[in-house]
C-alpha cells in the first residue's frame, strides 16, 4: 500500500474521505455526510467530500483546504510537521493526543 502522508501525520491512503474519491464512492460520501452531521451537527453536501491526498495540488475536502496545520507545513517548506524542528506545537495539539495514529505517524517519520 502506498502511503501519503498530510503534515499532521494523517496517512490519506487509509482515509475514507480519499479512498471514496478514488473509487467514485458516491454511497461512501453519503455515509460521511451522515457521520459528520451526527458526530458534529453539520451539514456537508456529500458532493463536495472530495479529497486527492493532502499533499498534492488536487481536489481537497472544505475544512482539510482550510487547515491551519496543513498552512503552516507547506507555508516552511515542509511535506510533514516530523520534519519541524517546533514538532509538536500548538498548532496540532487537537488531533495530536496522546493515542493519536497521527502522532505516531508523525513520530516514526522523525526517525526516518
Amino acid at each position: 500500500m502506498i502511503e501519503i502522508f498530510a503534515p499532521c501525520g494523517i496517512n490519506c491512503a487509509i482515509c475514507d474521505c480519499y479512498i471514496a474519491t478514488q473509487n467514485d464512492d458516491p454511497e461512501a460520501r453519503q455515509k460521511m455526510a451522515e457521520g459528520f452531521k451526527q458526530a458534529y451537527g453539520k451539514e456537508i453536501d456529500p458532493e463536495t467530500i472530495v479529497c486527492d491526498g493532502c499533499p498534492v495540488e488536487g481536489r481537497h475536502i472544505g475544512f482539510c483546504a482550510e487547515c491551519g496545520i496543513r498552512k503552516c507545513a507547506f507555508g516552511k517548506g515542509f511535506a510533514t510537521c516530523a520534519e519541524c524542528s517546533d514538532f509538536p506545537c500548538e498548532q496540532g495539539q487537537f488531533i495530536w493526543t496522546s493515542n493519536s495514529k497521527s502522532l505516531e505517524n508523525l513520530n516514526n517519520l522523525k526517525q526516518k
